[in-house]
């Protein structure tokens, strides 16, 4: 105990710049001098008696106990850096640390008892005099680093001179490039052009045929007959209807007419919404369409747009598969890539159909193909719902694909678009 020990001895550490104190075995607190109580803002009254760690919480850590423990038994001293040990002397976890050099050695006492001396040396403006020779040092670098920038900016700049002539047969050759660009642009308006004359002649014929056939028959036809015509007429306006309506959003993604404007909404129902708009074709061909979404996929897109790819995918499906052949529409998470790391969901809209070969794959979604083929029944395409399709897809941050083998039909796996639309 405290009253086994000089007194005088530990009068005169009150006296000394250093900090000291002593601790038992229990590390509870027998002495703690003055220059302590001006080093750590803790008075004897406060400390002393007290177990160190209820003071000074870090003491009461394993790793720190571990390196103690020795002392007490005779041990060699303990140093601990100001550096590495800078939080050991805070009271809370936020609060700023000092930089106090601590030298721990074994106190010898009366009757075998050991306890520990504690010397603690304030570092704080011994590192804060290095830490501004460091900072001297770092500005002296970095002025040095600045002389030679500019050096070698004005090496650049002469190279730069030197370059820029050498630049201008660069220029050239990139308005040059820019030349055929354009020209690859005309050529594509008239490729364009030249689909929708070509694809607009045809049904303006069948409804031209069919308008005169009711004109000079109709009295002598029955009512099943006239009927037909009527639906035909029907079929072929319809089909001039997408043709124009696919014609007209094209172009307006061109010429940056359409806006877009994403919200969320249910990704079930507007799917449902656009496969009851084909009820009538699905009828027609005996085909049971299926829908494996789940309700709760919300997805964060322009509903106008993707109402426009739905109608295009689920159009082209029943084209191409058979009387009493399969269509399915579904849904599933897709993780993004680093390109695109957002949250999507993959559509895909399949068929039991006659199949794409891979070669006709890569046309599809190239105007410049002018790629369109007859379905079962002889159905004529647009040319231009699956480029309408891929921009749309795009606009709202995914992308589009087939999957397809011309041998499926066989089987029953037919074709499968696959494209992805951001996900809530």
């Amino acid at each position: 105990m405290i009253d086994q020990i000089d007194k005088n001895i530990y009068n005169s550490l009150d006296f000394l710049p250093e900090g000291y104190f002593i601790v038992n075995k229990e590390f509870k607190v027998l002495y703690w001098n003055k220059s302590l109580e001006v080093l750590t803002n803790v008075s004897k009254g406060e400390i002393i008696n007290q177990k160190l760690d209820a003071i000074f919480p870090n003491f009461g850590l394993p790793v720190y106990q571990k390196r103690i423990e020795p002392i007490f038994t005779g041990g060699p001293p303990v140093i601990f850096s100001g550096k590495l040990h800078k939080k050991l002397f805070t009271k809370k976890e936020n609060e700023e640390g000092h930089f106090f050099r601590i030298t721990i050695s074994t106190l010898p006492l009366d009757g075998g008892i050991s306890n520990a001396l504690f010397s603690i040396e304030d570092r704080t403006e011994i590192y804060s005099q290095i830490d501004e020779l460091f900072s001297i040092k770092e500005k002296a670098i970095n002025e040095i680093h600045e002389k030679e920038r500019i050096h070698k900016k004005l090496l650049n700049q002469h190279k730069e001179i030197e370059e820029a002539f050498a630049t201008l047969s660069v220029k050239n050759q990139e308005i040059e490039i820019q030349k055929q660009r354009l020209q690859e642009l005309n050529a594509t308006k008239d490729k364009f052009f030249s689909i929708l004359a070509h694809d607009l002649i045809s049904p303006f014929n069948a409804l031209l045929g069919l308008s005169e056939i009711m004109i000079k028959h109709v009295k002598a036809h029955s009512n099943p007959e006239l009927n037909l015509y009527i639906e035909l007429q029907n079929q072929t306006l319809k089909q001039t209807f997408s043709l124009l309506e696919n014609l007209l959003e094209w172009s307006r993604t061109q010429t940056g007419g359409i806006k877009y404007t994403p919200k969320t909404i249910a990704l079930k129902q507007i799917v449902a919404d656009n496969v009851e708009l084909h009820n009538l074709k699905f009828s027609e061909k005996r085909i049971e369409p299926e829908i494996l979404i789940d309700n709760s996929i919300l997805v964060y897109v322009d509903p106008n747009m993707l109402s426009t790819i739905l109608r295009n995918l689920i159009s082209n499906t029943i084209k191409f598969t058979p009387t009493n052949g399969k269509v399915q529409i579904s849904a599933s998470e897709f993780s993004g890539n680093t390109e695109n790391p957002n949250k999507l969901v993959k559509i895909a809209i399949s068929d039991t159909g006659t199949g794409i070969s891979k070669e006709n794959q890569q046309r599809l979604f190239r105007i410049e193909e002018n790629f369109t083929t007859y379905g079962t029944n002889n159905e004529k395409g647009t040319g231009l719902g699956l480029i309408l399709c891929k921009d749309f897809v795009e606009i709202n941050g995914g992308k589009i694909w087939v999957e397809s083998d011309p041998n499926s039909k066989m089987d029953g796996k037919g074709t499968t678009f696959f494209f992805t639309i951001p996900r809530v």
